[in-house]
């Protein structure tokens, strides 16, 4: 096989996965394009809402500022792929507009989250069976990130009142952010997550405890803050999401947290007597 051979085929199987990406980028271009439009109609909706969430409507100026952001850089990148025939530049843009979709994609979707959580249907729940449930997903992620997750499940069988996809929802959002404040520790550090279920006083406890980075005074001032984070690829609508689907079923969220010692978040509900 000659040398030209050869360059012949890398470039052909360049251009193969080139033409790959650009396919998922306009696929995801499209995808974005519905979700807006579903983003929209929502918006429009909760406009008319002054009882689910009174910091909605200081919400859609920002939110509609944050996804066009993402979808404006991806905007450009097409049109610099338009006037560059350099294959690994090529690549390096169509690499960064999907990461800006999936920026884009997980905003409008943490939005709409909360959005629909009006129309969920509320049912009994067993807060025990609903642990032991999904202990086996966190058990999982927390072995392939080194660390040890225990759970103390109450010895009563408490119910309470909450759609099982929302209590789902907050659950693993609290789980995984106190999985990544762990792996902040130092390697000779044991990196230890706790959930526990507790009864008091007519409340159900479902409590998050973790030995991670912790949270300064003004992380904690902000934390329900929409829009507001200091993860990476954090959208900041998570704990907000979290604290208005607690407080639908009249629950509330606590939050207890220091630096290098570690954050306790606490989900609190009534206890349903059937």
């Amino acid at each position: 096989m000659t040398i030209q051979t050869v360059n012949n085929k890398k470039a052909a199987e360049a251009a193969e996965c080139f033409e790959n990406k650009l396919k998922l980028v306009e696929a995801k271009l499209q995808e974005q394009t519905a979700n807006m439009e579903q983003l929209r109609e929502c918006l429009q909706s909760l406009s008319l809402s002054t009882t689910y969430s009174e910091n909605i409507a200081k919400m859609v100026s920002s939110i509609t500022h944050e996804v066009r952001n993402p979808l404006t850089s991806v905007s450009g990148f097409l049109q610099l792929i338009k006037q560059t025939s350099n294959l690994e530049t090529i690549h390096q843009y169509t690499d960064f507009a999907l990461s800006e979709l999936t920026q884009a994609s997980d905003l409008i979707t943490d939005f709409l989250n909360l959005s629909k959580s009006q129309s969920k249907e509320s049912t009994p729940l067993s807060i025990n069976k609903f642990i032991k449930e999904l202990y086996p997903v966190f058990k999982s992620e927390a072995n392939l990130k080194g660390i040890t997750l225990n759970i103390k499940i109450t010895s009563d069988e408490p119910l309470c009142i909450i759609h099982k996809q929302h209590l789902t929802q907050v659950l693993v959002n609290i789980v995984r952010n106190a999985f990544e404040a762990t792996e902040a520790n130092h390697p000779s550090t044991q990196k230890e997550v706790n959930i526990t279920t507790e009864v008091s006083m007519d409340q159900l406890l479902v409590i998050v405890e973790d030995n991670g980075c912790g949270m300064t005074e003004e992380q904690l001032n902000h934390l329900y803050t929409p829009l507001q984070t200091t993860k990476k690829n954090g959208t900041g609508m998570g704990l907000y999401v979290c604290k208005q689907l607690i407080e639908k079923y009249g629950g509330k969220m606590n939050v207890d947290s220091a630096i290098e010692k570690g954050t306790t978040i606490s989900i609190q509900l009534p206890v349903y007597y059937p």
